[in-house]
């Protein structure tokens, strides 16, 4: 695939708050949680020689849950937590590249193409949009064109938190593709001059990391 090296952090010390059965949680962490069709990272989390798999990461309210087994850790110890870069990256690729398709829909199938649903994987991505007709096989190849042109020019991709009010006014209720998000500070993933969404995932920060779509 074509794409930049980028440089990620891949673990950090953190101390455990709190212990609930077999999940944990710590007062920061590394790992993203399921949400927004993306599944959450996994890895592990050690002390000494002490070591445990992370499984499953949800968000509750503010608390982030991280599920672990076997679960030895205990109320203020401090853990390092490592997460798995080629499942991670994955996910990135991937999320970053239904936004990178989404834009090539509606430029070739029109403005009122909408996101309607989204299911990402490690190894594969789904994109639903909503149209009038059945996408037809010279859309369809149109389509995968621009997208992969969007990738080999290797345009950036900017994370931003902005006042929700400020990003409506700049870049319209499109933001929303993906659905409402809470808050009065959202963020804003925009590739460059392509696609700009209201997004809490993981994405690349070059559209040439995706690699051909």
């Amino acid at each position: 695939s074509l794409g930049l090296i980028s440089i990620h952090p891949l673990s950090v010390h953190r101390a455990v708050l709190h212990h609930y059965l077999v999940r944990q949680v710590l007062d920061q962490t590394l790992f993203y949680p399921e949400g927004g069709g993306q599944p959450s990272d996994v890895g592990s989390l050690e002390v000494r020689k002490t070591k445990a798999e992370v499984v499953d990461v949800k968000k509750a309210g503010d608390i982030i849950l991280h599920r672990v087994k076997p679960n030895p850790f205990k109320a203020g110890q401090r853990v390092r937590g490592k997460i798995d870069w080629a499942r991670r990256s994955s996910l990135m690729r991937h999320h970053t590249g239904t936004h990178i398709l989404l834009g090539a829909a509606r430029r070739v199938l029109g403005d009122h193409i909408w996101q309607h649903g989204v299911q990402k994987g490690v190894e594969r991505t789904r994109l639903d949009i909503s149209h009038f007709k059945r996408i037809e096989p010279k859309e369809l190849r149109e389509i995968e064109h621009l997208a992969n042109e969007v990738v080999m020019e290797n345009r950036p991709v900017n994370t931003e938190w902005m006042d929700r009010n400020q990003a409506e006014r700049k870049y319209g209720f499109d933001l929303y593709q993906g659905g409402i998000v809470p808050g009065k500070k959202i963020r804003v993933v925009e590739a460059k001059d392509w696609n700009t969404q209201a997004c809490a995932g993981t994405h690349c920060s070059r559209t040439g990391e995706i690699g051909f779509i």
